[in-house]
């Protein structure tokens, strides 16, 4: 009867405080989720800024004097030029809205802190992090477009060279 009694109160005493293993468990999901979280912002950072510098490219060319594309390069220029532009747009909203995504999340989980009262929803916060893989998504896919289409409108304009 007393071993019972003693059980129980390990059991009491192991609901109150996490295992190791569980504690262990927890710090490494920890660990993992801010290395994605980092890994992300990386991420989108670069494509950003290799969209933007698409553009530039793209402007620079129309500007110089020597490039002369046939028709068919004017319209992959043109569908470059739409393409980085979409990118350029969603890259920027993509970390907008990681920002007011962190800042809801931030709010949830401490209610008082922050300029406001109102508390965003679970679910508010679960779609501003679905809005943001699919501005990324968007933002991914479109720079590949761009960069695809300003590569041929560089291989119709200056593919005879290579002969």
């Amino acid at each position: 009867m007393m071993s019972l009694t003693y059980m129980t109160d390990i059991n009491r005493s192991d609901t109150n405080q996490p295992r190791n293993s569980h504690r262990d468990s927890w710090d490494r999901f920890r660990r993992w989720q801010k290395i994605t979280i980092d890994q992300f912002g990386y991420a989108l950072n670069l494509i950003l800024i290799y969209a933007i510098a698409g553009l530039g490219y793209c402007f620079v060319l129309l500007k110089d004097d020597h490039f002369i594309p046939g028709s068919s390069a004017k319209c992959t220029v043109l569908l470059s030029l739409f393409a980085l532009g979409l990118s350029t747009i969603c890259g920027i909203g993509c970390v907008l809205n990681r920002l007011r995504d962190f800042r809801a999340t931030q709010k949830r989980t401490n209610p008082g802190s922050g300029p406001g009262q109102d508390t965003p929803t679970k679910e508010e916060v679960d779609q501003m992090g679905q809005s943001t893989w699919v501005l990324f998504y968007t933002h991914v896919s479109s720079f590949m477009a761009g960069v695809i289409f300003l590569a041929a409108t560089l291989l119709l304009t200056y593919g005879g060279k290579l002969r």
